[in-house]
């Protein structure tokens, strides 16, 4: 199964702007709640050029860990995405990926509200649409959708941006990470 993605840089407005249209939409909020993303740099293999990412994410309560394939259908995301939770802490998931190897790259801290867009007759029902205050990065909203096909991806996302009234921005293809590392080395 694939991940289909589309991010979009957002002011404050725009984020309080997208809320009212959510709501206007009929959106189910899902939740509300603060995330950690921990990257790991691969012992041999370089993931930043081969556009592979493997992290650790606490939301909440849950520890995930999650593997991103290579980006398809840039400036959409949509990639293999392998993502499974951990019956364990932080702590020892990061010591075991430390004893194998594995280093750490960044890590990403980010509050997330995440929406339920209700389907439409002869549409998709899958499509989860998040508003991101992200340290150090500002304001996002990340809408995406589970597919078994580039194209339908790309279909479904087009449909919920023009939904949303954000067809005319222009989607950011780089993850958080990827925003994060970069600024990171630009501020010296």
């Amino acid at each position: 199964m694939l991940e289909a993605e589309v991010k979009l840089a957002l002011s404050p407005a725009e984020a309080r702007a997208l809320g009212d249209r959510l709501a206007e939409a009929g959106a189910q909020l899902l939740g509300e709640h603060m995330q950690t993303d921990v990257y790991f740099r691969h012992p041999v293999r370089d993931l930043a050029s081969s556009d592979e990412a493997l992290r650790l994410r606490v939301d909440g309560e849950r520890l995930l860990v999650t593997y991103k394939g290579p980006k398809l259908d840039p400036p959409r995301k949509t990639r293999e995405e392998i993502e499974f939770p951990l019956l364990t802490d932080l702590a020892h998931a990061k010591a075991l990926l430390e004893r194998l190897g594995f280093t750490s790259a960044a890590t990403v801290r980010k509050r997330r509200r995440e929406f339920r867009l209700p389907g439409e007759p002869g549409g998709h029902d899958g499509v989860v649409v998040s508003l991101d205050q992200v340290d150090e990065l500002g304001c996002f909203c990340e809408i995406e959708v589970q597919t078994a096909t580039v194209e339908h991806g790309r279909s479904v996302l087009a449909n919920a941006l023009g939904r949303l009234g954000l067809e005319a921005k222009s989607p950011i293809a780089e993850s958080y990470l990827e925003l994060l590392l970069a600024r990171n080395a630009a501020s010296g």
